[in-house]
């Protein structure tokens, strides 16, 4: 994890500016902020699934000439605005503890606001970044709605990189801060470098639906594993017609069928492997964000070799496993 590792130090420090920042939000909001900005401090919470919001500037510099200081502040925006957009998406799924929307909607608009503080001294009124920005909003806006009626998953499997769509403008404003390049050329290297952060959002989603399938059966939140075992695809996705996202008569033992006995995630997981190569052969892909998505696509691959030699050991010992379908 070399990709991590060097930059800990960088991300320590980034997170700990936003935690003095929001230690002096008014009064109970500080309290409720700096608890929830500490859920998602990778430095704190090795292992945690929010590498790629601090990470992305640091990964940029390997494409874009910035500074140490514009690649912390672009760094530290992003903080603020994945706690900003994560509280709308708790909201969204009233997930908020005891229903204390107030507080933490207050919250997330001091959140807003410190991140566009830290764009505004970066980019003025007229740059190309603020269009950039309203972009990804309105993708997120859209992923939110539209991803189960679309079926995102089975439609186009790099659709379900939208809901984590504001991320991409750290890089993006990495390209435009970048004065040794061109500005036809930075158009072209924004495209190439969107669908490379596209392909990696869209694998950290795979492992996310894979580790929340069941509180999403349970919820009816969107999940591409479970639509794709609902779809009867389990990984053969092709183009033909495809039903909005359904779950109903999809139970738990359905699904345990589909994971444990038909070996679901190995084709699940090789859809992520597919997307990789693409990615592999992207020039403006910076090559720590390579490194990162070949980490998350073997992770995938080793829960599907795990649950493949568990089925091996229990047909070896002769335990019938046969699941309702």
């Amino acid at each position: 994890m070399e990709w991590y590792e060097r930059y800990k130090p960088r991300i320590m420090n980034v997170f700990g500016q936003a935690l003095e920042t929001i230690g002096r939000f008014p009064s109970p909001i500080h309290e409720l902020g700096i608890t929830y900005a500490e859920k998602f401090n990778p430095a704190s919470q090795d292992g945690g699934k929010d590498y790629i919001c601090t990470l992305l500037p640091y990964w940029m510099q390997e494409k874009a000439e910035i500074s140490e200081e514009q690649c912390g502040q672009l760094a530290l925006a992003n903080v603020y605005g994945m706690l900003y957009f994560f509280i709308q998406d708790d909201v969204m799924d009233s997930k908020v503890a005891g229903g204390d929307w107030k507080s933490q909607l207050a919250l997330g608009s001091l959140l807003q606001q410190e991140m566009f503080r830290i764009f505004r001294a970066l980019f003025p009124s007229d740059s190309p970044f603020w269009h950039y920005y309203d972009g990804y909003v309105r993708t997120w806006a859209d992923s939110v709605v539209s991803e189960g009626r679309g079926n995102y998953f089975l439609t186009n499997p790099l659709l379900t990189s939208g809901k984590a769509a504001p991320v991409k403008i750290s890089a993006v404003g990495a390209l435009l801060l970048d004065a040794s390049t061109p500005s036809t050329s930075t158009e072209q290297r924004i495209d190439l470098t969107e669908e490379a952060i596209d392909i990696a959002l869209m694998t950290l989603q795979m492992l996310d639906d894979w580790a929340d399938w069941e509180e999403d059966l349970a919820d009816g939140s969107y999940n591409g594993l479970l639509a794709m075992i609902a779809a009867g695809r389990e990984g053969a996705l092709s183009d033909e017609s495809v039903p909005s996202y359904n779950t109903e008569g999809l139970t738990k033992e359905r699904i345990e069928a589909a994971i444990y006995v038909r070996g679901c995630i190995r084709p699940y997981a090789d859809i992520a492997k597919g997307y990789h190569g693409r990615l592999s052969a992207n020039l403006c892909a910076p090559p720590e964000l390579v490194a990162f998505n070949l980490h998350m696509v073997d992770c995938l691959h080793a829960i599907a070799a795990r649950h493949e030699d568990r089925k091996r050991k229990q047909l070896g010992g002769g335990i019938n496993l046969l699941l309702g379908t």
